[in-house]
């Protein structure tokens, strides 16, 4: 069976999805959260001239990280494909407590009953879009992990691995500046959950180019994001390690993305570089730095599109 991408839209093939920011927020509903640096995302008009933007500088999709419960809003994310032609991806599982409601239900979930609200998602849809006409799939599973093991929810994780490995979708995984992967890596093969399922995040604001090319060549797919954000020095250290991961010739190991979740950081909202400057900014260094198109288009949406491809059941 032809292998599709879950958009909130409908399945799509992997190489239509086109330039995608692997790893971002796209809508984000206020929440009673006791966190201080709750994002939120919701100016909706905002929020859609920027995807026009981003389409029109040749932009296809965007892979949304924001899970339920925590200011997802599967209704949104479909209104803004329908009206941008942006393809988006929503997603199932659970982010960090501290972004949830004091008493959101998940996190008095055992593992089972978590999995079993994973997978109802992924099999009758988004629970705010059930009831629809046209309910909304998610196309992977958002898992977050704090800095170890023993501070994370193990039993959650369990249950997006049962998920993973009874739906076949992919797992994105949040990690704290890439701390402690060795010991989920670990932990995920002990689950017998296969590489080739798992994506782990933000880890180029840890750039050990030891450790990630241990990474790629064990089958797991890393995605960077620290682009548009100069505390993490993307000049020296992001960019040497998107041209070692290259030079070992891995870059089909990688994706590119912004995680935007501030709104400072999109154009519209508060005058930062926008998710636009993924395609204005990103691709045009690369092309810059002289890397073949090929790698340029794996790197920047191929690569992801092709992890997050499952197998079409229409």
């Amino acid at each position: 069976m032809d292998k599709k991408v879950i958009t909130v839209l409908g399945p799509v093939a992997p190489d239509e999805m086109g330039i995608t920011d692997a790893h971002n927020h796209v809508w984000i509903s206020p929440v009673n959260s006791p966190a201080a640096d709750a994002p939120m995302l919701n100016q909706q008009d905002a929020i859609l001239a920027e995807l026009k933007d981003y389409r029109e500088a040749g932009g296809g999709g965007q892979i949304d990280c924001q899970p339920f419960g925590c200011g997802r809003d599967g209704r949104k994310l479909r209104y803004l494909s329908e009206q941008s032609g942006v393809k988006i991806v929503a997603n199932t599982g659970f982010h960090l407590q501290q972004y949830y409601p004091p008493d959101s239900a998940i996190w008095q979930m055992d593992t089972q009953r978590a999995a079993d609200l994973f997978l109802s998602e992924i099999r009758e849809g988004l629970t705010e879009t059930r009831e629809d006409e046209a309910p909304v799939f998610p196309g992977l599973i958002k898992i977050a992990v704090r800095e170890s093991i023993e501070a994370s929810p193990v039993h959650l994780i369990e249950a997006a691995v049962q998920a993973s490995l009874e739906s076949s979708l992919t797992i994105e995984m949040h990690t704290e500046k890439g701390q402690a992967v060795e010991d989920f890596v670990a932990l995920f093969a002990k689950l017998r959950l296969p590489p080739e399922r798992l994506v782990i995040c933000h880890i180029d604001k840890r750039p050990d180019h030891g450790l990630h090319k241990e990474l790629a060549q064990a089958g797991y797919m890393l995605e960077y994001d620290t682009f548009f954000r100069p505390k993490y020095a993307p000049e020296n250290k992001l960019w040497a390690l998107i041209d070692a991961m290259v030079e070992a010739g891995l870059g089909h190991a990688l994706a590119l993305a912004t995680d935007l979740a501030d709104g400072s950081l999109w154009a519209r909202v508060g005058g930062g570089p926008g998710i636009a400057a993924f395609v204005t900014d990103v691709k045009q260094r690369l092309e810059e730095l002289a890397y073949s198109e090929e790698y340029i288009q794996a790197m920047m949406g191929g690569n992801i599109a092709n992890r997050l491809a499952v197998s079409n059941k229409e």
